[in-house]
């Protein structure tokens, strides 16, 4: 690493660090084993505190009590009321921040009142919100796992960069067999079984009309679940609910193939999805709906581009299995989920960190 090493960096999270690990935690992990030391901001909380993981060494926990009602104050108010509070943040860490990493549209949107030499707003997820375009305004670079969102942010002057999803360093830990399990098909699909984007009408025409072939689903849902309640019905669906993230890829060796089935049409929602990634590993096929960042992919995923093309997708993969899991085909897939670990990712974001100080000093 040129820049991002032996730094203080402040690490801002929508969720906190005891939260299933997304990017946020991953991102952060990374940076301390590269020798930094990453303070992790949770939400805002009934107490000020500082302390270190003792499972990450060089990661800050930081627990702070926030001004409420900030966000509906005009912007020069909300700066006045933010200055104080990172005054305050920085003295409960006892340092300023060197870089700080925002994954957080909501919270501190001038990012330029922390001084530090390098802001970052990371965007994961879209908001339609006129507080995020001003965070965007005050980064120096801009992140993004998708071009469709990235180009939200074309207004500005700013460094953009598309840095796709990341692999948790388990999947690297955990390689999976090359044998396939033996008949009957068993297929798998991973997420939260309420998620309002989830296409159930198509889901469950696709479950219905394929009773030889056994689902298992790996989320969390409610009692009263619509989904959920439908899927119990059936013989030849399992649902194992929450399961830990470490587990999924032995989990994964029992599955033929993988099925995605959000409303394709929401492009910006389904611009990409962390998931697919973690399907790839396997380098078996994954059947799913239109999905932006992997339009040109479709050598390695087998995608719809209407929700209506599912069914019929699905059937053609269960018909000619054996064509869509050769040997080049699954060395394929794994070569480009492994191609994104969040280390990699780091030295990526290393060099535009460089690049950006080197023409702020020219």
């Amino acid at each position: 690493m040129e820049f991002l090493s032996q730094k203080k960096i402040l690490v801002i999270s929508p969720e906190s660090w005891s939260h299933i690990p997304v990017s946020k935690h991953h991102y952060t992990k990374v940076l301390a084993q590269n020798g930094n030391q990453v303070f992790f901001l949770n939400p805002p909380s009934k107490k000020n505190e500082v302390k270190e993981d003792s499972a990450h060494p060089g990661v800050w926990v930081v627990d702070y009590v926030a001004i409420p009602g900030v966000n509906r104050l005009p912007s020069f108010l909300r700066d006045l009321i933010n200055r104080y509070q990172i005054h305050q943040l920085k003295k409960q860490c006892n340092t300023s921040f060197d870089v700080v990493w925002s994954f957080d549209a909501f919270r501190f949107q001038n990012l330029n009142l922390f001084k530090a030499k390098v802001s970052l707003y990371h965007a994961v997820d879209v908001h339609v919100s006129a507080l995020e375009m001003e965070l965007a305004s005050t980064a120096n670079i801009i992140l993004s796992v998708s071009q469709k969102i990235l180009d939200r942010y074309s207004f500005t002057n700013k460094i953009l960069k598309k840095i796709n999803h990341g692999l948790g360093s388990h999947f690297f830990q955990n390689l999976p067999t090359t044998e396939l399990p033996s008949a009957p098909l068993h297929v798998g699909y991973v997420g939260n079984l309420d998620n309002w984007c989830i296409d159930i009408p198509t889901l469950l025409e696709i479950v219905d009309t394929h009773p030889s072939v056994h689902f298992t689903f790996i989320g969390p849902y409610k009692t009263d679940s619509i989904l959920a309640k439908a899927l119990q019905t059936k013989a030849h669906c399992t649902l194992l609910g929450r399961v830990p993230t470490e587990k999924l890829p032995m989990l994964f060796q029992q599955f033929h193939f993988f099925v995605m089935c959000y409303k394709g049409d929401e492009v910006d929602v389904n611009s990409n999805h962390h998931k697919i990634l973690e399907y790839l590993t396997t380098g078996k096929p994954v059947v799913m709906n239109y999905t932006d960042e992997y339009n040109d992919k479709r050598d390695i995923v087998i995608m719809s581009d209407r929700n209506q093309q599912l069914p019929a997708l699905f059937q053609e993969v269960c018909t000619n299995f054996n064509f869509y899991t050769t040997n080049d085909l699954v060395e394929k897939r794994k070569v480009f989920a492994f191609s994104n670990s969040y280390q990699q990712h780091v030295g990526t974001i290393d060099q535009l960190m460089v690049h950006f100080l080197a023409s702020a000093n020219d």
